[in-house]
């Protein structure tokens, strides 16, 4: 055989040698990318549709919780037979229905089995009591079950057949001290909620939850949510068992689910299979429900290993070239644009981002090869930033509300507290002063006891707004507690904080009221105690001192204003 032959031949044997090692690097570097790429959209995504689903249920549960505690509700569930407080219950109900998110709630007395019940259509006015529960009817079993089980709070999946309606409920137990009267909460629309949230993923994406059993509790085929999951054995529920084949994919997820109970993490993910077809799972947990949110991603659909195979053409096409080409044109074609997209994934993988890929990068298939990764890589650079800012903006939001009283929108006990442990350093560095303005609202208990918790809280605010516009923009106003208002103030000595202490107290009295529901107008006054503190004074005994000038101001006849005089 000629040499030329010979030559070709070999240059084709290590052509082929080489492109079958190329084939099985570039396949584990595929699987690389997909585990890299996968696991972090996979934790993305279950972060995303959990806070999807705790948005609008948290806020259900908060009302609920309000809702199962209100004074009214609970003096009739005792006396379910006393007119005047069926009266103020029903009201009750009517208000919170009116701020639930399904405009609808629900009441079940256990002493008479009562179930009272109203929708958004305000379609059982007058007549809210719709049926009497019992512990033989099967459809009843979750109430009694609730009951029994002693559980504060349950989210279940379940259909009401008296009303015809299939809901995800939230249940509260109505408590007396340590007496249980009933069942209250509300509901949310499953088909919505589906739609919003479970329904609203893209293509080789699937999103479910599932409770602490893993029994099904939303998912897009409704055929399969394990619906009144609290009132059945562990072997009528729904599992996750009816999505996986394998047994040993089964346990991996609720290993999964075991493990975010032992450990800090935000999202667990798992490969499994499921119909024959490689997945990866991201389980995150939801402990104000007690769910967990389980995102399938189909590996074979969104990150196909196919759309790596182009490498070989490369290689195919280099059979053409001379033995002396062979290893420049490998190098320029493949190898060079390879590290530096190795480098661009590093990068990307400690995450950092850059252009350092630019057009024009690599040819034929590498060249496709970068221009996905460049798509790629910035979509999910901006899917982070997004991401990150949203976490930012709601965990600023969530520390906001944390320091701010709903009611009035002024600084809560916690918000002053900080305020002025910040204001006790300052003035310790500048030895400088303090000024303590502690107020309370004058017979603050008839107002709610004869107008109404409504006008109560309308006479809260009022206080609040007046003390607000009397302030300086460097003054702190919180709503201490209950009527009670905190002032902290960088008074320059003592008489200007009396001057503003007794400021306060006359612009209220002159000029603070709200009207009662006949239109009687309600007067508001304060009774307001100052102490004026030097550097060296603690956080306690300042307050100790402010409460003993308010003390003295009330026990003076209310509407006073005292100056604590320390040694009197």
């Amino acid at each position: 055989m000629n040499l030329r032959p010979r030559f070709l031949l070999l240059t084709s044997l290590l052509v082929i040698a080489s492109a079958a090692a190329a084939w099985v690097a570039s396949r584990q570097l595929a699987e690389h990318i997909v585990a890299q790429w996968g696991g972090r959209y996979v934790e993305k995504q279950a972060l995303y549709d959990r806070s999807r689903l705790l948005q609008p249920i948290v806020r259900e549960i908060a009302l609920s919780r309000q809702f199962a505690g209100s004074r009214e509700i609970r003096d009739w569930a005792r006396n379910p037979n006393d007119p005047t407080m069926a009266r103020r219950a029903l009201a009750e109900m009517e208000n919170f229905r009116l701020n639930f998110a399904d405009r609808s709630y629900f009441i079940a007395l256990l002493a008479s089995g009562r179930y009272y019940h109203n929708n958004a259509q305000n379609e059982f006015a007058g007549r809210q009591y719709r049926y009497t529960l019992a512990p033989s009817k099967p459809e009843d079993h979750w109430f009694y079950d609730i009951v029994r089980q002693q559980r504060d709070i349950h989210i279940n999946v379940n259909p009401d057949v008296n009303l015809h309606v299939t809901k995800l409920w939230v249940d509260v137990l109505v408590r007396d001290g340590g007496d249980i009267l009933g069942v209250a909460g509300t509901g949310l629309d499953l088909t919505a909620l589906i739609h919003a949230v479970v329904d609203q993923t893209q293509p080789g994406v699937t999103s479910l939850f599932v409770d602490h059993n893993g029994a099904i509790q939303a998912h897009r085929d409704q055929r399969l949510i394990d619906f009144a999951s609290i009132s059945k054995t562990a072997k009528e529920h729904k599992t996750l068992d009816l999505l996986f084949d394998r047994r040993e994919d089964r346990d991996a997820i609720y290993a999964a689910m075991k493990e975010l109970e032992r450990v800090k993490t935000t999202v667990v993910s798992r490969f499994v299979e499921i119909k024959g077809k490689r997945h990866l799972a991201g389980v995150a947990y939801l402990p104000e429900i007690d769910w967990y949110e389980i995102t399938l991603l189909d590996l074979d659909e969104l990150v196909p290993l196919s759309s790596f195979s182009g490498i070989l053409l490369v290689y195919g096409l280099t059979l053409l070239a001379a033995l002396g080409l062979f290893n420049l044109a490998l190098n320029r074609v493949v190898l060079r644009p390879l590290r530096r997209l190795e480098y661009a994934m590093d990068e990307l993988e400690r995450g950092q981002y850059s252009e350092m890929l630019g057009g024009g990068e690599g040819q034929g298939e590498v060249a496709r090869l970068i221009e996905h990764f460049r798509r790629m890589a910035r979509t999910q650079w901006s899917a982070r930033q997004n991401l990150e800012g949203k976490v930012r903006e709601r965990t600023e939001a969530l520390d906001r509300l944390a320091k701010t009283d709903a009611l009035t929108e002024l600084l809560n006990r916690r918000g002053m507290t900080e305020r002025l442990a910040a204001e006790i350093s300052r003035s310790r560095r500048e030895q400088g002063h303090i000024g303590l303005l502690w107020l309370d609202i004058d017979l603050f208990k008839e107002v709610n006891d004869r107008y109404g918790h409504a006008k109560g809280d309308e006479a809260l605010m009022a206080v609040a707004e007046l003390i607000r516009s009397l302030l300086r923009p460097y003054d702190s106003v919180a709503r201490w507690g209950g009527d009670e208002y905190l002032v902290l103030t960088q008074a320059s000595d003592a008489n200007d904080l009396n001057s503003l202490g007794e400021r306060i107290r006359s612009a209220i009295a002159a000029t603070c009221h709200i009207e009662s529901e006949a239109g009687a107008r309600i007067s508001l006054s304060v009774s307001v105690g100052a102490y004026f503190a030097d550097s060296g004074e603690d956080m306690e005994s300042m307050l100790q001192c402010a409460d003993k000038a308010l003390y003295e101001a009330k026990a003076a006849g209310r509407n006073c204003f005292r100056a604590y005089r320390g040694g009197e």
